[in-house]
């Protein structure tokens, strides 16, 4: 099964769509009448049903060749714009959970909260052009310099330019594993988190790819950096780099709007006439699926 991205459903047809979030419970009654729940979705998923009005001749000709054309029935996933909750502002707009990581890749995120309580929902289909993130409040520009980012509008990561980087000189594994460079990355300090990559050798599986804290810096170059991490037993055969990404300091946020990304729930297109020219669905239902 693919997923379309282009064209999505079209929005007319779809501003008269019922439906809107579920969760999948299982609910356990007792003979007591009490009651045990298993939250099966962390997450909620989107339904709709396009069978709720009359259809002009238009657009039963437009909806049924997107059916065929796109859709194929329940084959490809497309595009579809909730009109009741596509857009997103910086006041619900996350990267992830709206901090830095330590890491340089963050999922777009929307926050639904009521109270002390926040559902944060991803999103996975922003619409192209329309995203604006934000690091404390500043706009963050898309581009290759040091705290720059991509957006993936396919995908809905946001990537990051490192702020700053230096070339790892050498190792030493242990209960704590210490690492130096000849110059100093600039921002990161005792407790901050510091992203490693392109280490060869039996300690890469621990190191690559993670941000590690750091538990002490020493130095004024070389500077000498111990991490949290053990590596007791492994060896570095290549040195690799070490970054700078958001640290948890940082409030990421983003503001824009976004697609859900839905197939139909049905492989039958079907078509009721009710007059001249004039056309009911008795259900065309559309499923949200992860992606």
């Amino acid at each position: 099964m693919s997923f379309v991205e282009s064209p999505r459903f079209p929005d007319r047809i779809g501003y008269l769509s019922v439906g809107g979030p579920t969760f999948r419970t299982a609910v356990v009654e007792t003979n007591s009448g009490a009651e045990y729940r298993n939250a099966r979705w962390a997450q909620s998923l989107r339904r709709y049903d396009l069978a709720h009005s009359g259809r002009t001749q238009a657009e039963i000709d437009e909806l049924l060749a997107f059916f065929l054309a796109v859709g194929q029935g329940r084959a490809h996933m497309f595009r579809f714009r909730d009109w009741a909750d596509y857009r997103v502002t910086v006041t619900d707009g996350r990267l992830e959970l709206g901090a830095g990581t330590g890491e340089p890749t963050y999922q777009l995120a929307k926050a639904y909260a009521a109270g002390a309580y926040t559902h944060y929902r991803d999103i996975t289909k922003p619409v192209a052009g329309s995203v604006a993130c934000y690091r404390n409040a500043g706009l963050l520009t898309v581009g290759a310099g040091a705290g720059n980012i991509a957006i993936d509008t396919t995908t809905g990561l946001i990537t990051f330019v490192a702020d700053a980087s230096q070339a790892i000189a050498s190792h030493t594994p242990g209960a704590t594993h210490v690492f130096t460079t000849a110059a100093d990355i600039s921002g990161l300090s005792i407790g901050s988190k510091v992203y490693l990559t392109g280490i060869v050798g039996t300690a890469a599986a621990s190191l690559n790819a993670i941000a590690h804290t750091i538990s002490n810096k020493t130095g004024s170059g070389p500077y000498t950096w111990t991490l949290s991490t053990a590596t007791t037993g492994l060896t570095v055969s290549s040195n690799g780099t070490a970054a700078k990404f958001p640290q948890a300091s940082d409030a990421l946020t983003w503001a824009g709007s976004f697609d859900v990304p839905v197939r139909f729930d049905v492989d039958e297109f079907p078509i009721r006439i009710e007059g001249p020219g004039i056309y009911t669905l008795d259900t065309l239902p559309l499923v949200e699926r992860r992606v």
